[in-house]
C-alpha cells in the first residue's frame, strides 16, 4: 500500500513540476546562465504546490497508519481509509483548480504564445489528472486490503 500510494503522491508532485517543465521547453538551449527569479504568479503557484505537497504527505502518513494497523479488519481499514480520502479530496480539487488556472495564465503571456496550445491542453489534462488522484488511492486502498498479507522474510 505504501508504493502505491507514494506513487500517487508522486504523480501529484509530477503534476506540480509541469510549470518548470514548459518554462524550460520555452528556453532555447545556451550556456549556463543564472536563472532568473519567478515571476510573483509563478512563486505564488509554487508556494501552492509545496503546500499541497506538504497535505498530500500527511494524507499518505494517515492512510499508511491505517492500512498498517493489524488492529483493523479490511471492512474498518476500508472504511477509515475512505473517511481520510474524502477530507483530503477538496485539497485536491482546489489545487488542480489552482493549477489550470496558473496554465491559462502563463499560456496568455506574451514569450509563451508559441507554445500556447500546449500550455492550455495541460491546463486541461494536468488539473484532471490531479482530481483523478483520490480514485485512484481508493482503489489501490482496496486492494491493499483484501490482499494476502505477504509471507515474512524469515519464514
Amino acid at each position: 500500500m505504501s508504493r502505491l500510494t507514494l506513487a500517487a503522491a508522486a504523480a501529484a508532485l509530477a503534476v506540480c513540476a509541469a510549470p518548470a517543465v514548459v518554462a524550460a521547453q520555452d528556453a532555447a538551449p545556451a550556456a549556463p546562465a543564472a536563472q532568473p527569479a519567478p515571476s510573483p504568479e509563478e512563486a505564488a503557484f509554487e508556494a501552492k504546490g509545496e503546500a499541497f505537497n506538504a497535505e498530500a504527505e500527511r494524507m499518505k502518513a494517515e492512510l499508511d497508519a491505517v492500512i498498517e494497523d493489524p488492529a483493523l479488519d479490511p471492512a474498518a481499514k476500508q472504511t477509515r481509509a475512505d473517511a481520510i480520502i474524502t477530507r483530503y479530496e477538496p485539497t485536491f480539487n482546489a489545487f488542480a483548480d489552482d493549477l489550470a488556472a496558473f496554465f491559462r495564465t502563463f499560456a496568455e503571456k506574451p514569450e509563451n504564445a508559441e507554445n500556447k496550445d500546449q500550455i492550455l491542453a495541460a491546463a486541461e489534462a494536468a488539473p484532471a489528472q490531479i482530481r483523478a488522484i483520490p480514485a485512484q488511492i481508493r482503489q489501490a486502498v482496496a486492494q491493499a486490503v483484501t490482499a494476502p498479507a505477504a509471507p515474512d522474510a524469515d519464514d
